[in-house]
This record gives C-alpha cells, structure tokens and sequence, in this order.
C-alpha cells in the first residue's frame, strides 16, 4: 500500500532558511562584506565558483534574505536592495542591462519616490534598443559603449538616491547585484570587460553603495580574464567544496525533522542506509536533495534503510538517472561527438574517480595510439576528465556518480548490437 506523505527534499529548488546546511567560512566572509558597507567601508565585489550542484544558488538565496533583513546579520537586520538575476548563452550587454532595470522596477515598483528615476531609467533603454535598428554595424559598436556609459551614470543616480551619499544616510543599506550562472556568458559578451568598465564609471560617480557576485562554474574566472586579462581582480574568490560526510548527516535530519512536522509522523533511517546516502551524494547538496527525495517516496514503512536509498537510486527512472540526465548525459553525447572519446570514458569509469594513466587506458582500448592521444586531448580542453597536476599522462573522472552513471546507463554500440541480435 502506497502512504501518502510529503516529500521535504527539494531537489529542484535551492534551500529553504531553516534547511541551509554548512558553508560557515563564506558565509562569515559575505556577512563581512556587507558589513563593510554599511558601517563606511568601501564596496567588495565577489565571485562564488563551484562545480554544478554544489550549491553555489543556495548560497546567493541565504545571502538574499541576509542582506533584505530576513534573516539578522551579528543580531542585526540589515536593509540592502537586492537584485537577482541571471545570465544565458543568449544573453547580450543590453540584455543584461536590461534584466538589472526589470530587477530593480520589480523591487521598487510601490516606491514613489523613486518612480521618476526609474522611468527615466526605462525609457533610455527603450531609446537605447530602438537606436540600434537605425545604426548601422560600425556605428552600433559606438553607440554600445556609449549608451551603456549613459546607463552607469543613471544608474549613479539612482542608487544616490536610494541609498545616500557623501555620508548622507539612505532608504537603503546599499544595492546588491547578484548575477547567477555567469558562466554561461559568451565572448559576445565581454563579460570581463563589461564589469571593469561598470565599475570604473560607477567609480567617476564617487558611487560607493553598490556590491556585485556573480557566481558560475569554476571557469568562470578564465571567462573573465580573457575578455579583460585584470577583470579577475575586481572580484573577491570564494571557492565552494563538497560538504563533509557530517554536513550530509545534518542535511539528512534537518529534512527528516521537517518531514515529521509536514507529516505529522515521525520517520527514521538506518544507519547503513545513511551512508548509502553519503556515498551517494558525494557531498553534493543537490545530489543529496535528489537521492533522498527517491529514498523518501519509494519507503513505505516510514523507516528509510538501505534498500530504500539503493533501490530507488538504481532503478529505471531512478535518482542516478534522473542526475545523469540533468548533469552527465549532455558531457557524455552532445560536447563529444565521435565514439574513441566515450570508449576513453567507459575505459575510465572502471576506476571511478581514481587516477588512470594513459599506459592503462591504452592496454583496454581498441583503437590506436594516435586516436587515443587525440580522444584525450577533446576530453581534456573539454573539461570532462581532469589531469592531474605534475604527472603527464594521468587523468581521472570529476565524480564517481558519473563512473557509476557512465557504467549503468550508458551502453557500447558493439553490446546494444549484440543484444538486439538476440530479440
């Protein structure tokens, strides 16, 4: 019989305040960097790097309700305007112009005083787009650069008003701009260079009010650099790790203790069952979320144990395909396209995570020398296997889920022919 319960693993959402886990030293660091500005100091601007699912939006969320005061700061509510936004492959300067006036009209669409500004604000853009249709490509170029300087200057404006200057204190503590999958921007973009010009005009108007994170993928640095070699050192660096096996503990019961009050019934896991979890999960808050989501509907006594996680983990639909099709199926058939480098994965993902050497994969792989070399070298500028530093020849597999998923539910050609050749 099938119980009715509700799930509180959330595997498709960041946390929620009472369920954030871990992160202690950047979130000591971020409170200190809006501290800073609201006590006098001068604006941090950061950068939050981190492998996918390893909770780099849950973080910008906790830090949200911080600085809009939902949650106190030192036994303080501080009072920041915030604005969140994101970045696609599709994303240009104007566009992004554009997603930060829709967040601050958004924010500030009851506040009369303001109201005037943020007109003004709007119909330069619409200006601003309309503009460009007229003018041809050399002189749109032009106009970029300098409707975008006419931005940062209102934008000036704004944030002195909101915000106070010259010692004057404001409606608000300051203007946090956080920016979410930055890694996505193109060379178009000029990422880098849009954020050193930004700032540098921001600073011509003695603006000191405003902070920026943005936050992506652990090349979002190099993202940066190429489009302005000095863009990087604007930003602070905060490098998200895996949480420790304790950390997942405690993710575990906080989600199991709001589940006995959702369900009014209380739930228990087996110990063996829990470090099913940890294996699992690698340390990776989304992953913890979508494994312990699939243990938690496929138990049906209220008592999580092994063969509830294991199961529901392995089998069809199950919370390892599910994140290899959100995280590995993409890496794995679309950024490669010939066969030599997924024989070189499959080759791999027989020692999980562990060091392969080149001599190794060669021994097992059918091609030659020469292909092998070249299979290496996709995967490599790729991103999908690692090197490791100091050791030529030596290569490894970023997660040991995505072995595990390489080796359950990926399938060579030569087997899936000889399998159809018995139906």
């Amino acid at each position: 019989m099938q119980i009715r319960k509700v799930n509180p693993f959330q595997p498709n959402s960041p946390v929620h305040p009472g369920m954030f886990v871990g992160r202690i030293e950047e979130v000591i660091k971020l409170e200190s960097i809006l501290l800073q500005l609201c006590k006098g100091g001068k604006p941090v601007n950061f950068i939050i790097t981190g492998e996918r699912g390893i909770g780099k939006t849950s973080l910008l969320k906790f830090l949200t309700w911080e600085a809009q005061g939902d949650i106190p700061v030192e036994k303080e509510k501080l009072s920041f305007l915030v604005v969140f936004t994101d970045i696609s492959s599709s994303t240009s300067q104007i566009d992004l112009v554009k997603k930060i006036e829709l967040g601050l009209r958004e924010k500030l669409h009851q506040d009369k005083d303001v109201a005037e500004i943020c007109k003004e604000i709007g119909d330069f853009i619409t200006r601003f787009e309309s503009d460009i249709i007229r003018y041809n490509k050399k002189d749109n170029l032009t106009s970029d650069e300098v409707y975008l300087e006419e931005y940062s200057y209102k934008l000036a404006r704004l944030v002195e008003k909101l915000c106070g200057g010259s010692g004057k204190k404001g409606k608000y503590d300051g203007l946090l701009l956080l920016i979410d999958e930055a890694d996505n921007s193109t060379k178009e973009l000029k990422l880098g260079s849009f954020f050193k010009l930004f700032l540098e005009r921001l600073q011509r108007q003695n603006c000191e009010k405003i902070i920026i994170g943005l936050a992506g993928l652990p090349d979002l640095l190099s993202i940066l650099k190429e489009s302005h070699p000095s863009s990087p050192r604007l930003f602070e660096p905060i490098k998200l790790n895996r949480l420790s096996t304790e950390e997942v503990n405690r993710v575990v019961d906080g989600c199991l203790e709001d589940a006995k009050k959702k369900n009014d019934h209380e739930i228990s896991i087996t110990k063996g069952a829990l470090n099913w979890l940890v294996r699992f999960s690698e340390g990776f808050p989304h992953f913890i979320q979508q494994y312990g989501y699939s243990a938690f509907a496929y138990d049906k006594d209220w008592i999580i144990d092994e063969k509830d996680v294991t199961r529901s983990a392995m089998e069809s639909g199950g919370a390892m395909e599910i994140i290899g099709d959100h995280y590995y199926k993409d890496a794995f058939y679309n950024q490669i396209r010939g066969e030599n480098c997924r024989e070189v994965l499959r080759i791999m993902a027989d020692d999980l995570d562990g060091w392969v050497s080149r001599k190794k994969i060669l021994q097992q792989y059918k091609g030659k020398p020469a292909t092998l070399d070249s299979a290496l070298r996709i995967l490599r500028e790729r991103k999908i296997i690692i090197p490791k530093l100091g050791s030529r020849g030596m290569y490894r597999l970023e997660h040991k889920g995505f072995a595990l998923w390489i080796l359950y539910y990926t399938t060579p050609p030569k087997r899936l022919k000889n399998n159809n050749k018995g139906k």
